[in-house]
């Protein structure tokens, strides 16, 4: 048990050396060599855990997957996704995005696609079809307008979390000011005209929550 654990904690170390290397370097300027440096292990330790390099950014990109799935999970409990709950998880998973590092290295990390590792595309795809089956389910809540496509709803609401993070990124502004701009756009072609002023509701309170955290 005590050898299972050192082990866990090796692999735990070398991930996050990577995390930090690939973070202030460039994923391409990191050499294996400076992991190894970084986590202070030998190449048999880290042979033990990871094939190569492009296995450990794997290891990253299958860790932010995971962590924003717990994310979602959390805010989605176990009761039937309302439209506030599935705008609320888009400024969950942008939270992450914005706050955590393994995070934002795994998410430009998935950016490189198979540059870097299929795990890249898979990430993207797999998280299309997690918001196809969350939109679904707000459908069948009655909020939204006749004849949505689930999938074309999801893809919009998934490249507008990625497209926040990435432009608010650059340039330095709000993402959570940016993302509620988006969910109006969104709000005003899907949810019905019943529903549209509780959802502007939802996406002011759920944005300002976020940004007085953020300060």
């Amino acid at each position: 048990m005590a050898l299972q654990a050192r082990a866990e904690a090796t692999r735990r170390r070398i991930i996050e050396s990577a995390v930090e290397l690939f973070s202030e370097l460039g994923y391409g300027e990191t050499g294996l060599a400076d992991v190894l440096q970084h986590a202070g292990v030998s190449k048999g330790a880290f042979y033990y855990h990871f094939d190569s390099k492009e296995a450990v950014a794997t290891a990253i990109i299958e860790e932010f997957d995971s962590t924003a799935g717990r994310i979602v999970q959390e805010k989605l409990g176990t009761d039937t996704p309302t439209l506030e709950g599935l705008i609320a998880i888009t400024f969950a998973v942008q939270a992450l995005m914005r706050d955590d590092k393994l995070t934002q290295v795994g998410h430009r990390l998935c950016q490189a696609l198979d540059q870097v590792s299929s795990a890249g595309s898979r990430f993207y795809l797999g998280w299309t079809d997690r918001f196809v089956d969350l939109v679904k389910m707000v459908i069948d809540t009655g909020v939204l307008v006749d004849g949505v496509d689930p999938f074309e709803v999801a893809e919009c609401v998934w490249v507008g979390i990625l497209g926040c993070n990435l432009v608010s990124a650059a340039i330095g502004d709000d993402p959570y000011a940016r993302l509620a701009r988006c969910w109006r756009v969104h709000v005003r072609s899907i949810v019905s005209e019943h529903a549209v002023a509780a959802a502007y509701r939802s996406i002011e309170t759920i944005a300002e929550r976020y940004q007085a955290v953020s300060v």
